[in-house]
């Protein structure tokens, strides 16, 4: 018996998830055919997938089929939640790629092909919804030909299309499946009118087929033929060393063609054992982690997902990479440096939980109640410690301000977001201090938007999305000296301090460089540190808008005491003053945050890209070629890329996405300081 695991991966709209349901069905996994719009599909099952219709967390199915063990796991599509997907990538040994029978190419699928590139990840390609009015399977194939290139091959094509499509031609077999009765599919002889297409899309299939086998290409140089079984062998050879993208058709609704995309993934995608021995030889580990390929005969698996569930608690789902899980064992969490020791073990169909007795390696379960472990994590066999490297999470594209509805829900927000997190890695909450903004970072806007709908249903939570506060900062561009003198006297002892600075320009950097320059005792040495502290203070608001100051070089190089009525705070008020006055006369400056982002398009919408960038104050860096789209690299402040995720998507109807992180402060020009300034100083009198 085989272990087999598959991701079905596609954008959104592809079908994923009524594909997955149908070979669910097909399997004899569910006894009934979900619907999506019905909301009753065993892989979207959370109450915020029923509602949109969409997948916006990874499910799993665990099914047996032909004597082998079928770990399912049906990804979200949208950018909004790639996190999961990127997760799933890293659980499973091959791929269920989907494409629309319908025109055009979505980006998705673009940056998902590149990521399975990058994991040297097996994979079919099924192009779905060929039952579609505009379905054209050979336009969209050799669409996708053109973007993916030529190991995409046919062992498939569509008897029929649209209203008429009522099977599937099989290009190995050479045989038909007729569909007209979708429970009880029929193998039957090729119509005569499709004859010379197949012939023709055969011969095509058995050359791409023998060049993946040196043996086999050399007897089809002598002989241009390959028997059925040598063509398998041949199919299986490129498709699992990645020369070969099997391409097969359905119309997942309607489970047309579903059991063979089944067949096809048992067949031709790696079990297992077999793809452990494919990434001894593909895998690059960084410095100071276990390959997940290892020979190992003790426990070790990789947290890929979380999720906390109303009844259940946490739930962590794990790939065993090697030895076996079983209840009550001790298991190492070694990113974390703690021990856990699950009491049951599950594997999914859905939420639906079934209980198992172990997990062997190649296996795909869960493992409920786990008190330190995260998504990402490590767990191990404590006598054998290894640690697998972390799942590359994307990273937070858009960010919010929280505004929230009602009295003392600050309280209950943290608890809520903490939980939230836990599940999902891509989601990121902070408070900043300085400005006040509950701030939450996200994928995009239908990602923030389901935390709220979440905040609400699970929390009682009511809150709004706002354009959070730019972190503006201030420095000096020239020198200044300045005195700072505190002398007061109330009757009995007085509060005297004085003291000289010099402020020079350090560049937009964080901190405070400061030197002691006294000499002869002018201030005694115990006194230095109190003016220190003040100017620290002092640079909390500064003299443009009450912003943070950066970018200090201070001095203090002369001074004076007074025996009785010198002091730690008198220094240290002296400090500040002197600060504020030398800051006033050494052209102090607005500064903003710059950020850079890497923003992938077609070259189609490049024009109206560059112009926009160009719209924000933003400038190019950089131009370079990714398949068919281009790569922009540019820097934009912060305060005009704010709504970017959004204002992206919309500019390249969809088919945009970017990454961001913070590059540096800059100068804001006269102008836009000026109006800044303005609204800052409005907020404050309000």
């Amino acid at each position: 018996m085989g272990i087999y695991s598959f991701a079905i991966v596609a954008h959104s709209g592809a079908g994923k998830t009524t594909l997955g349901e149908a070979l669910l069905y097909r399997a004899g996994a569910i006894d009934k055919l979900g619907a999506i719009g019905a909301g009753t599909t065993v892989l979207d099952a959370e109450p915020e997938e029923k509602e949109r219709q969409s997948s916006s967390q990874t499910a799993m199915a665990h099914f047996t089929h032909d004597g082998h063990s079928v770990h399912l796991l049906d990804t979200p599509g949208s950018m909004n939640f790639l996190g999961a997907t990127m997760g799933a990538l890293r659980a499973v040994d091959g791929v269920i790629l989907m494409a629309n029978a319908e025109p055009g190419v979505q980006s998705e699928t673009e940056l998902l092909w590149e990521a399975l590139e990058q994991h040297g990840m097996p994979r079919i390609l099924v192009i779905n919804k060929l039952d579609k009015e505009q379905a054209d399977f050979d336009a969209r194939f050799d669409n996708l030909r053109e973007i993916f290139g030529t190991r995409l091959i046919r062992v498939q094509m569509p008897w029929g299309t649209g209203d008429q499509f009522k099977g599937v031609l099989d290009l190995v077999e050479m045989a038909a499946y007729d569909y007209s009765a979708p429970d009880k599919p029929q193998k039957t002889d090729i119509p005569a009118e499709l004859a010379d297409v197949a012939e023709d899309l055969r011969y095509q299939l058995v050359e791409s087929a023998a060049e993946g086998d040196d043996a086999l290409l050399e007897k089809y140089l002598e002989t241009e033929e390959l028997s059925e079984e040598e063509l398998r062998q041949g199919l299986v050879a490129g498709t699992q060393q990645g020369k070969l993208v099997p391409v097969f058709c359905t119309a997942a609704q309607t489970t047309v063609g579903a059991d063979r995309v089944l067949q096809g993934a048992l067949g031709l995608l790696p079990d297992a054992e077999t793809r452990r021995r494919q990434r001894q030889a593909q895998e690059q580990v960084p410095e100071g982690y276990a390959p997940e390929s290892a020979d190992n005969p003790d426990a070790a698996a990789l947290v890929f997902k979380t999720r906390i569930d109303h009844y259940a608690g946490k739930l962590s789902y794990v790939r065993v990479f090697s030895g076996t899980v079983k209840p009550g064992d001790e298991l190492l969490n070694t990113t974390r440096g703690e021990t856990e020791r699950p009491a049951h073990l599950y594997k999914m169909v859905g939420k639906e939980q079934v209980e198992v007795t172990q997990l062997a390696a190649g296996e795909i379960g869960v493992l409920p109640k786990l008190s330190h472990t995260h998504s990402g994590d490590t767990l191990s066999n404590p006598k054998h410690k290894v640690e697998f490297p972390p799942i590359a999470f994307p990273t937070p594209v858009l960010t919010y301000a929280l505004q929230l509805g009602g009295k003392g829900e600050e309280d209950k927000l943290g608890a809520a977001l903490h939980r939230m997190i836990e599940e999902d890695p891509t989601l990121q909450f902070s408070h900043n201090a300085e400005t006040g903004d509950f701030l939450i970072n996200g994928m995009g806007q239908i990602h923030l938007e389901l935390v709220l709908e979440r905040l609400k249903r699970e929390f009682n939570i009511e809150a709004t999305l706002g354009q959070p506060h730019v972190p503006y900062r201030e420095t000096i561009r020239h020198g200044a000296k300045a005195q700072g003198k505190y002398k007061k006297q109330t009757g009995g002892r007085g509060q005297y301090g004085d003291c000289w600075l010099e402020l020079k320009p350090r560049g937009a950097v964080d901190g405070l460089e400061f030197h002691n320059a006294i000499v002869g005792g002018a201030i005694p040495k115990n006194y230095i540190p109190a003016i220190e502290k003040g100017i620290q203070e002092a640079m909390g608001k500064g003299v443009v808008g009450a912003y943070p100051v950066i970018g200090i070089d201070a001095t203090v190089y002369d001074g004076s005491y007074h025996d009785v009525d010198s002091s730690e705070m008198a220094f240290k008020i002296a400090g500040s003053m002197a600060f504020k006055k030398a800051m006033e006369d050494a052209r102090p400056v607005l500064l903003e945050p710059i950020l850079e982002l890497e923003i992938v398009v077609h070259a189609d919408y490049m024009g109206d890209v560059m112009g926009d960038i160009n719209s924000r104050r933003g400038r190019v860096l950089g131009m370079d070629s990714r398949g068919r789209n281009q790569v922009v690299r540019a820097e934009v402040p912060m305060g005009e890329a704010l709504t970017y995720a959004i204002d992206l998507r919309a500019m390249t109807s969809g088919q945009g996405y970017f990454t961001q992180r913070f590059a540096r402060y800059e100068e804001v020009p006269a102008p836009i300081a000026d109006k800044i300034i303005k609204e800052r100083q409005a907020a404050m009198g309000e």
